[in-house]
């Protein structure tokens, strides 16, 4: 059997505080009972799942899954790409969500677990979705390019996940998140931001947050963005005004439900691109991780990539 027809799997053995390393093995047992024939590679730190899925497709491997949470999934996207184009147009992408937010898969609706990814590969679904492209700052100053399936968060949303990353996930995802949430609401600033759409000022002024979505799900289950679509060629754009932190934590029940799109102060744009800038320091996140700040320049890509599910 050519490797083109295999299942390559990027394992991040720390993802889920550690419980992917150990459980991974009768995973890849039930799915090899299952008739599907994987190879498979740890990665061993940060960045490394893009060099590896870089490899795989570069060796001809057509099939990639990610196992790992939001972070992994990010790295090994951006692994599809080398030189600001797919290695391979040909490639497909399954996600098999072992981690603490879980976010990417709400949007979705996936079931998290083993037998859910089983189930996804046995239906054989694939589709066509939009890839986020963003440059941004690193902490020295540098200029970075990377690719994002879910969200990109700039404000209270970096602070959240700068700090809920630099501890334990014992937890588990929507209370670390949650918790995280709390004590970053509490200890935040807003930030002056200028925000341009498709070229055009959107707004310019104290910000809480605004929040780049192309999946509905981020901080391990909020629905910022509840009606964003994967591949609909456009990014739902939500921004949070100047809000109290009393009034952030009143409202936190209604954006987990996707409710808090009517509360004034709040508002919902659609683009194809975005830029967003600040005199201050704007911390990014991007599907779950906290890469670098402002200034910040988005672009939605429509329908590259071929997803199962």
């Amino acid at each position: 059997m050519k490797i083109s027809n295999y299942w390559f799997a990027v394992v991040n053995p720390h993802s889920s505080n550690g419980s992917t390393l150990k459980r991974w093995p009768q995973y890849l047992k039930r799915l090899r009972e299952e008739g599907y024939p994987i190879d498979f590679t740890y990665t061993s730190g940060p960045g490394d799942a893009i060099h590896i899925t870089q490899k795989a497709l570069k060796e001809g491997c057509t099939r990639i899954i990610s196992v790992g949470g939001d972070g992994t999934m990010n790295e090994v996207v951006n692994g599809f790409f080398s030189n600001n184009q797919l290695i391979n147009p040909q490639a497909e992408l399954a996600v098999f969500s072992h981690g603490t937010g879980c976010d990417f898969i709400r949007t979705l609706k996936i079931p998290k677990g083993i037998e859910g990814f089983i189930d996804i590969l046995k239906q054989g679904r694939k589709r066509k979705i939009d890839v986020g492209e963003v440059l941004f700052d690193d902490n020295y100053g540098q200029q970075i390019h990377r690719y994002f399936l879910n969200v990109a968060d700039v404000g209270l949303g970096g602070e959240t996940v700068a700090r809920v990353n630099q501890q334990s996930k014992l937890l588990g995802g929507k209370l670390s998140f949650l918790i995280g949430s709390v004590v970053s609401i509490l200890r935040y600033s807003n930030k002056v931001m200028s925000c341009e759409i498709d070229g055009k000022l959107i707004c310019n002024g104290r910000l809480n947050s605004i929040m780049v979505a192309n999946g509905r799900y981020i901080g391990g289950g909020m629905m910022i963005a509840p009606h964003a679509e994967l591949d609909d060629g456009l990014f739902d754009i939500v921004s949070l005004g100047d809000f109290s932190t009393w009034t952030i934590l009143r409202h936190i029940p209604k954006i987990y439900r996707g409710t808090h799109l009517s509360i004034p102060g709040v508002s919902v744009q659609r683009g194809r691109s975005v830029v967003i800038t600040s005199a201050e320091r704007i911390l990014l996140d991007i599907d779950g991780e906290q890469p670098g700040q402002g200034p910040i320049y988005l672009k939605n890509i429509p329908r590259i990539l071929c997803l199962w599910g």
